[in-house]
């Protein structure tokens, strides 16, 4: 491994939260502040893979003008701080690249852009987190060309000092495949949108969202596949959890445009409500204007199964141990994610403290 930094000092800028992850098990990194990259560590992996922060404003209208098709409307935005990675063509990285992204500005906009060439591939992680009282608006944009295969996750965990937007886009062009699986762990007053459009024949997009709210929380998460082409995939998934007084809401739209034909379209919705004030919605809304197509969606959402939570007491688990027992097991798909002992004890930390 080859290690540097950009700043001889940048230890007291990292949080002690975001130090325990910098271990060598944790491979590839990048620490983030405020859009400047303060530590990183890169394996030969990414050795052709370019990686660009603290945009300039003439860097970033070129950047942005070459992602204008991918969603025009941000180019009015002025965006605090971006960070770039360009993936070349035919490389395909084998290891996945950590981001943790810190802010401690009052008010931060900040724009993330991932491009991947024909044939590329690359596996993306991102944590985002503050530490002080903050308006967060945060943008990521990736660009999946023909036959590259773009695996992005995270987690986010903002603090409830926070007022939080995520917009999260994502074109596709044919045979690409790009998935999306996040985990939505914030305390934060929360709006977050992922978009994917499959612009060409054969392209693919998965949406999958894991949310837990807690306390008064009010956090809402939309997801949307637009199929622009024939024979598409989309693919969106729910799980939530709302605890307390919070309300979460999810709303997932499948797309399915006229012509797409033979495209098809999928959404399921999970949820848990632990609190007796808690409200937990899910919308899932199918806009089909073709008939030669393939769409389903369901959702189901109620209280821990008093089955489930029988048996394990049965065999002598307190009722507050059995709960948390079920929602691991239902928050499954995050841990899979979580590439070091580390991450996921922090997230399994989270979900137990949101669920208390």
């Amino acid at each position: 491994m080859m290690t540097f930094t950009t700043k001889s000092d940048v230890k007291p800028l990292i949080t002690k939260e975001v130090q325990l992850f910098l271990t060598e098990e944790l491979g590839s990194y990048l620490v983030v502040r405020n859009g400047v990259i303060i530590a990183k560590q890169l394996s030969n992996a990414f050795d052709n893979v370019a990686i660009y922060d603290g945009l300039t404003i003439t860097e970033k209208q070129t950047i942005i003008t070459e992602f204008s098709r991918l969603q025009p409307s941000l180019d009015a935005i002025e965006f605090t701080s971006g960070l770039l990675i360009y993936v070349p063509k035919n490389l395909i990285v084998s290891e996945t690249l950590h981001v943790f992204y810190l802010t401690d500005e009052p008010k931060h906009i900040h724009n993330t852009m991932i491009y991947l060439e024909s044939n590329s591939q690359l596996k993306y992680f991102e944590y985002l987190t503050n530490n002080e009282v903050s308006d967060v608006t945060f943008i990521s944009q990736s660009n999946v060309s023909e036959n590259a295969n773009l695996n992005y996750s995270g987690i986010t965990k903002y603090n409830d000092q926070a007022d939080v937007h995520i917009h999260r886009y994502s074109n596709v062009l044919r045979y690409g495949k790009s998935v999306y699986s996040v985990a939505e762990v914030n305390d934060a007053t929360t709006t977050s949108n992922t978009s994917i459009y499959l612009l060409e024949q054969y392209a693919s997009g998965t949406s999958k969202t894991v949310a837990i709210t807690s306390l008064k929380q009010d956090a809402s998460f939309k997801q949307l596949i637009e199929h622009l082409a024939p024979d598409t995939e989309g693919y969106i998934e729910n799980y939530g959890v709302a605890n307390n007084d919070s309300k979460l809401v999810f709303e997932g739209v499948g797309k399915i445009n006229k012509l797409m034909k033979r495209s098809i379209a999928r959404q399921s919705n999970r949820g848990i409500i632990l609190g007796v004030e808690a409200r937990l919605d899910a919308n899932p809304l199918l806009l089909i204007d073709e008939y030669d197509v393939e769409a389903s969606h369901g959702a189901a959402i109620g209280k821990i199964d008093e089955e489930q939570l029988y048996y394990l007491m049965s065999r002598g688990i307190t009722l507050k141990n059995a709960e948390r027992l079920i929602i691991s097991g239902f928050l499954s798909p995050v841990l899979t994610l979580l590439t070091t002992e580390e991450l996921v004890h922090d997230f399994v930390t989270t979900v137990e403290n949101k669920t208390l």
